[in-house]
């Protein structure tokens, strides 16, 4: 097995006893000090806890997964990274507009980018991608798209 992976599960089992044992101290300084509210007061964090852990897996399970196909909605500007055909050219950065659309290409979940093809966008201004064009868009700046599956 790899050192480092036995490094970091030793670190996060000493990390929960401490917890525990923290846990456990504060249980009873809370029933010396507060014998009549002690348990209100445990439940009531118990309570909290469980609402926040509920909050926080809902909030994980929330985010988007994108295949290949994908219909991409936005709901904020993106900066994306043109594609070139040729090795030669430079990339040059351009944004894709509120409530445009992105064709998903492929999904690069090691690097955390999509290559997608612009299907409708702003062309007021040379800022903006045109259409047709092959992009890279990192997927921490989407903010909550809608995403449309094409068969």
């Amino acid at each position: 097995m790899n050192p480092r992976v036995i490094l970091i599960i030793v670190a996060l089992a000493f990390i929960g006893l401490l917890l525990v044992l923290g846990a456990r101290a504060f249980a009873r300084w809370l029933k010396i000090h507060y014998p009549r509210r002690a348990s209100a007061i445990l439940v009531g964090l118990w309570i909290v806890g469980i609402a926040a852990g509920w909050l926080m897996a809902r909030e994980i399970r929330d985010q988007p997964t994108f295949q290949s196909n994908d219909l991409i909605t936005l709901r904020e500007p993106v900066v994306a990274r043109t594609i070139s055909a040729d090795r030669e050219s430079r990339v040059q950065s351009c944004v894709v507009d509120v409530h445009e659309h992105l064709g998903v290409l492929e999904v690069d979940s090691e690097s955390g980018t999509l290559k997608a093809r612009v299907e409708s966008n702003n062309t007021s201004a040379p800022i903006y991608c045109p259409i047709g064009a092959e992009v890279r868009v990192e997927t921490a700046w989407l903010h909550r798209p809608t995403v449309t599956r094409r068969g």
